[in-house]
């Protein structure tokens, strides 16, 4: 899969499967989100990879739409979840 300049979101980014995760895409060369309730571990690897960090409870759907709203205004569409 080509991901190269795609808009990538990715969920718990912050840690574990979801680190890596933004990781491998930000190698593969897509524009990666990072969404996590813990925004300062996500900016760490957001700093890594050049991504960007987002401060999000994925299960609250009011806060799920601004954190995409808010990644599509920096990376466009997510082609990538």
């Amino acid at each position: 899969m080509n991901v190269k300049q795609q808009a990538a979101l990715v969920t718990g980014g912050a840690s574990g499967l979801g680190a890596e995760t933004a990781r491998h895409l930000a190698r593969a060369g897509a524009n990666v989100a990072l969404l996590d309730l813990n925004l300062a571990l996500a900016q760490e690897v957001a700093r890594e990879i050049g991504g960007l960090a987002i401060a999000c409870d994925v299960a609250d759907a009011v806060a799920a739409e601004m954190a995409v709203a808010q990644a599509r205004d920096a990376h466009g569409p997510a082609r990538v979840l």
